[in-house]
């Protein structure tokens, strides 16, 4: 009887140790025994703020840390945080951090997938790549469109239209156009304290996040003139694919200063399902120029720039 009485407090020590733990450190793993209230909602998010942003070594990071927790101190409500959460999210991740919170995330109900267009002019492969926000099967649908059409057409040069592509999911726009990037390294991430992570490309996939997919010919198609189209609305992961093409022999730039979000961010979920998306590096391209949310600039500035970038490659096929 002794021995039971003792696996029981045994093991009634053992839950309220577990539930204890949960209690003050649950948060970390997305797990709640009771829902936080706003004021916990705050710390969590300014914790995931402080762990992850890219500017949170900064005096400003700080003292907004402090109003911040100040200001939501008398708040009823996780919706009336995000006022003062965004307002924090800017100085600890920069322009490209942001919050979606749970009301918008609703509103907006399925993003729209869109389809890559594939044209050919003058013998002129032109892919029209435009963002995206679709589930992992369109992902695939999206980058074997690209590629594709790369191996199936016969021409003389490719244009990459990224204007007006505002970023979502890398991968598909990556991999799609795969075939014309060499293997080895695209660019690499480098976080507030100097840690540069490489992203490669190989054998069809790429070691980054976003959609696991993957192409099937890695046949690579070498020594063709390759003209990026890029404008004030080329943004984020339209960025960072304009930048697996920047310094090869072979590529031009037209058009006008990109958007200028050339950083990476992670993606964190609060408790009522809220999205913060925290800015937590900025990007080296393969020329080792570090990119700060600065824009990508063009080599030819034009208002022009599909009728520029085809004469180009129409003299250097």
């Amino acid at each position: 009887m002794k021995v039971v009485k003792c696996v029981l407090l045994f093991f009634s020590m053992f839950v309220v140790f577990i539930l204890g733990f949960i209690y003050f450190f649950g948060y970390k793993f997305d797990i709640y025994v009771v829902p936080p209230t706003p004021q916990k909602y705050v710390k969590i998010a300014i914790e995931k703020m402080d762990d992850l942003g890219i500017f949170t070594d900064s005096k400003e990071w700080k003292k907004i840390k402090e109003q911040t927790l100040e200001g939501s101190a008398n708040v009823k409500e996780y919706s009336d945080t995000i006022p003062i959460l965004q307002k924090a999210i800017k100085v600890a991740g920069g322009k490209h951090s942001f919050i979606e919170d749970i009301k918008n995330i609703s509103d907006k109900g399925t993003n729209t997938y869109i389809k890559p267009k594939i044209n050919m002019e003058k013998n002129i492969l032109v892919l029209s790549i435009p963002e995206f926000t679709g589930n992992e099967k369109e992902s695939q649908e999206y980058a074997a469109i690209l590629e594709t059409a790369l191996h199936t057409d016969k021409y003389k040069g490719v244009i990459i239209d990224l204007r007006g592509n505002r970023g979502g999911d890398m991968n598909p726009m990556i991999l799609g156009i795969s075939s014309i990037l060499p293997d080895g390294n695209l660019f690499s991430y480098i976080d507030r304290k100097n840690n540069c992570r490489s992203v490669d490309l190989e054998n069809g996939e790429i070691n980054s996040g976003g959609s696991a997919i993957k192409v099937t010919n890695t046949t690579k198609i070498k020594k063709i003139p390759i003209a990026v189209l890029i404008d004030k609305d080329t943004g984020s992961s339209g960025e960072l694919t304009a930048l697996c093409l920047k310094g090869l022999p072979n590529s031009k730039f037209f058009g006008s200063d990109s958007a200028g979000y050339t950083s990476a961010n992670q993606e964190v979920y609060l408790y009522d399902g809220s999205i913060m998306q925290i800015t937590s590096a900025f990007i080296k391209d393969r020329t080792d120029k570090i990119y700060k949310n600065t824009p990508i600039k063009p080599d030819i500035y034009t208002t022009d720039e599909k009728g520029s970038a085809m004469n180009w490659i129409e003299h250097n096929e």
